[in-house]
């Protein structure tokens, strides 16, 4: 184990404890020594720094952390080039944190450019390519860029038998708020909505084929949701559960 591997549990230990002051120096002098004794220490000590990306109590310390997430992205790119992997999850941990502080405009612009950066090497279905853009989905959003979010949702289409059906429920007013692999079983693409999804009239009114069946869940820990899914392809669309929606959303049917 090299000296610069060594440090990153002491490091990891001042960010869990708030310690933000004495983690930025040290992450800076422990990124250079990794990189003055070979490229492969530098990336073993960069890929487990940015491998934390920030658990906050409350605003303010998310605040005080801004410095510290500034420092990693810098050095990183400096260290690493612009288009290192471990660049842009540097990139994406800054963007997440300037994000929760409202720092909305600089969190969007750096988070356009990690999912630029995926969409080039992965497919459009890939988890990586997804969570980003659920990343950037919810920032355009918060920032009231609706029309931004929307335009997202053209890169990844469902299946053949419930691309008409999303077409629809956008028609209706239904915004995408996630598209994403929630299930590692049975599961390709599902895309959520916020409206709720009047299952069984919606598959007889526009004639859905018999491969798309109601998918009703109600979880403890792990959420809940209604909507149809795709047995064929494993691709489906959710509404929230009918059980705990707010009543400020709306019903879509047929």
């Amino acid at each position: 184990m090299g000296k610069a591997v060594s440090t990153v549990p002491a490091i990891l230990q001042m960010l869990k404890q708030g310690r933000f002051d004495d983690a930025t120096p040290a992450v800076t002098q422990t990124l250079r020594d990794a990189a003055a004794e070979s490229p492969q220490q530098l990336t073993e000590v960069a890929q487990s720094i940015v491998r934390w990306q920030g658990f906050f109590k409350n605003t303010a310390e998310a605040t005080a952390s801004e410095p510290y997430f500034r420092t990693v992205h810098t050095l990183v790119e400096e260290l690493m080039g612009p288009d290192s992997p471990v660049t842009m999850a540097a990139a994406d941990n800054l963007a997440g944190l300037l994000g929760s502080i409202n720092k909305l405009d600089e969190a969007i612009s750096l988070r356009e450019k990690v999912l630029a950066h995926l969409t080039s090497r992965y497919r459009s279905d890939d988890q990586r390519v997804m969570i980003v853009e659920d990343g950037l989905r919810f920032l355009y959003r918060r920032a009231g860029r609706q029309d931004k979010a929307d335009k997202l949702d053209g890169a990844l289409a469902l299946c053949e038998h419930l691309q008409g059906f999303e077409r629809y429920l956008r028609d209706q007013g239904a915004h995408v708020v996630s598209r994403s692999r929630p299930w590692s079983a049975n599961c390709h693409v599902w895309v959520y909505v916020d409206a709720l999804l009047d299952c069984e009239r919606l598959i007889t009114g526009l004639g859905l084929p018999s491969c798309i069946q109601i998918h009703d869940h109600r979880g403890t820990h792990d959420g809940s949701e209604r909507g149809v899914v795709c047995k064929i392809h494993n691709d489906g669309i959710m509404g929230p559960h009918p059980a705990d929606a707010s009543p400020a959303v709306i019903t879509i049917t047929a």
